[in-house]
């Protein structure tokens, strides 16, 4: 079995760059890519993680910009690969923010099983946060009483699971308390899906600004766990495969010790890695695109 992984772009989010990356440039606004990663070759079926944000008025409605690039969206990435939606057999979420399962909704009850970490769903539900919209919660809520439309995974009581073979579901350990990286062993190694983890490898772990500590990453300025949480959950991303799969940047390549060798610019992965030389080289929207 060799699995594979294309690309999903499904927008992108205008927002403050140091939201991205704790202190960077506080009033810049900067637009970031939003992706979900489609897993196929797997027998059971293709596995979606991710589905994106359900409107631009979602975003407007929390003070954030978003757009869709070229009409680029969960609809038409399906589409333009002979894709229904009803031909995902799994959707996985990393977790409930609202550019993460916005268009959840959209894959049937009947044919389509929702993964997630339970603590998350709890989260979303009973925190009262904005970036938990009411329209994407009661969705998973409704789903819970629906046979077969979702399995709930309890990742701090169980540990890492495999959920189906060659896919193993573990708690994330930051960003939120219910998040979970997704790990995927392809025919190349172990693709690691981290989330919200890791927002900008670039500024977080190449070139982390007003850091001297060797491999010390930069947080972000969107976390909901103590710091040294967030730390620990980067750094175990970053040594846990041989790709990185961030939710808004580009993959990378990852070599034994956390050496980080190059990006991956095209729409699958395992695929065509670029090198990356001395501190490394940002993508076209990370450090973004400033918009006014």
């Amino acid at each position: 079995m060799a699995l594979s992984i294309d690309i999903l772009d499904l927008g992108d989010v205008g927002l403050d760059s140091s939201f991205l990356v704790q202190f960077r440039s506080p009033g810049t606004k900067t637009w970031v890519r939003t992706v979900g990663y489609l897993i196929k070759g797997h027998p059971e079926g293709l596995i979606l993680v991710d589905t994106g944000f359900r409107s631009t008025e979602i975003m407007r409605r929390i003070g954030m910009v978003g757009r869709y690039n070229e009409g680029r969206s969960m609809e038409t990435e399906l589409e333009k690969r002979g894709l229904k939606f009803s031909d995902v057999r799994y959707v996985m979420h990393t977790h409930l923010h609202m550019d993460h399962a916005g268009k959840t909704d959209l894959f049937p009850l009947d044919t389509t099983t929702v993964i997630l970490n339970r603590r998350e769903l709890e989260i979303a539900a009973g925190s009262g946060l904005v970036g938990y919209p009411p329209e994407d919660t009661k969705h998973l809520i409704d789903r819970l009483y629906q046979p077969g439309a979702a399995m709930l995974l309890d990742l701090k009581e169980s540990g890492p699971v495999e959920v189906l073979e060659g896919i193993v579901c573990e708690l994330a350990g930051g960003h939120t308390e219910g998040s979970m990286n997704i790990a995927v062993q392809t025919a190349e190694g172990s693709a690691y899906i981290c989330g919200d983890v890791f927002y900008d490898v670039q500024d977080q772990f190449l070139d982390p600004a007003y850091h001297l500590l060797a491999k010390e990453p930069k947080l972000s300025g969107h976390f909901y766990v103590s710091w040294l949480q967030e730390k620990g959950a980067m750094k175990k991303a970053l040594y846990a495969g041989d790709w990185l799969l961030p939710m808004h940047d580009a993959p990378v390549k990852v070599e034994k010790g956390g050496r980080i060798v190059g990006r991956v610019w095209g729409n699958q992965v395992p695929g065509e890695v670029t090198p990356i030389e001395g501190k490394g080289t940002p993508t076209d929207l990370e450090v973004g695109t400033v918009f006014r």
